[in-house]
């Protein structure tokens, strides 16, 4: 195998990986965006920016957040 062979197949490899790379940061992001507690965050962010639902919004941010941490601690056992 030839030096110049030896360096396309390195620039396929790069690239294969590249891209196996941009897959994985996108499907993450698709689960992140899916996520119904993230919704649910972005709901109650909003909602706290109106000053008279504000309680709600703490109250949502903070249901959220125990289910989160529930789900989160299943999945560790």
């Amino acid at each position: 195998m030839t030096e110049l062979e030896q360096l396309k197949q390195r620039r396929e490899l790069v690239v294969l990986a590249a891209e196996l790379q941009r897959a994985t940061v996108v499907r993450r992001l698709e689960r992140i965006q899916t996520n119904p507690a993230r919704r649910l965050l972005g709901f109650a962010a909003n909602v706290a920016s109106r000053p008279a639902l504000l309680s709600l919004g703490t109250a949502a941010v903070r249901y959220a957040i125990r289910a989160y941490r529930r789900r989160s601690a299943r999945s560790k056992h």
